[in-house]
């Protein structure tokens, strides 16, 4: 039982901002904080991972990225294609060709970002790979990618919208434990599944908005955009009905999204 001041005192660095590289996100106070949990949640090609990747590569802090959604191969050619300006379809060539010098010289500087690529990773499994990270390097992971939360195992006696709750019960506990920025990936109900209409918080497939501090629903309001609905946010102004809030450059051919 602590004072508040003592128990903040004691929680170290949690609640502290990674680095944010949209300048649009933090005028709107959209923020990734080490401790919390958030969602990021949208139809099938419309960005997600392109996002989450972005902010994983341009946060430049020791991340733990859990692929369950896509292989190895593939996340090669993304990371690639986004530090290099390179298409992916370029990208395949180039392996094809089986010389990648010159992709693996581009994806040098990623040493902090370490995967896991479970296609359908067990809650026990992730715990042991976030413990054998801190048995490595003597701490844990500053940002932890759960690539998604659909594809994780719950309980075996959980099923459906339960199994999502108890595995977002798990991860907002990991981001408390572990002091960790833990970032989740989720899709939405079959209506916003185009990508086309800006998703309210009732479009997540579950109902799974209780656990996450931050969710930001995504939609394409025109080609080469990325909008995002800032869907709830603990630290700033929600838009639950899902209004239109920020748009950000999208090129995901080469993995690219800007302010």
């Amino acid at each position: 039982m602590y004072t508040i001041q003592r128990a903040r005192a004691k929680s170290g660095d949690a609640g502290a901002t990674l680095p944010n590289p949209f300048r649009k996100f933090s005028r709107e106070q959209v923020e990734f904080r080490r401790g919390q949990l958030h969602l990021i949640a949208a139809g099938p090609g419309v960005g997600k991972s392109a996002l989450s990747l972005t902010l994983a590569v341009a946060s430049r802090v020791p991340t733990l990225y859990f692929s369950a959604d896509s292989d190895a191969a593939t996340q090669y050619e993304r990371a690639a294609a986004m530090l290099s300006g390179r298409e992916i379809h370029e990208i395949a060539a180039i392996v094809e060709t089986g010389d990648t010098r010159y992709l693996d010289s581009k994806l040098a500087g990623l040493r902090k970002l370490r995967w896991c690529f479970d296609s359908s990773p067990s809650l026990d499994t992730i715990e042991s790979q976030v413990k054998a990270w801190a048995y490595v390097f003597g701490n844990y992971p500053e940002n932890i990618v759960v690539d998604n939360v659909g594809d994780v195992s719950p309980d075996v006696e959980e099923r459906g919208h339960i199994g999502l709750e108890s595995v977002m019960d798990y991860l907002a506990d990991l981001a408390r434990q572990t002091g960790a920025c833990v970032n989740a990936l989720h899709h939405l109900t079959g209506d916003y599944d185009d990508g086309t209409q800006p998703p309210p918080l009732s479009a997540l497939k579950g109902k799974i908005s209780k656990k996450p501090s931050l969710v930001l629903n995504l939609f394409r309001p025109e080609e080469g955009k990325l909008g995002v609905v800032i869907a709830k946010n603990r630290h700033g102004r929600p838009d639950v009905a899902g209004r239109y809030r920020i748009a950000l450059n999208s090129d995901l051919a080469r993995m690219q999204v800007t302010d």
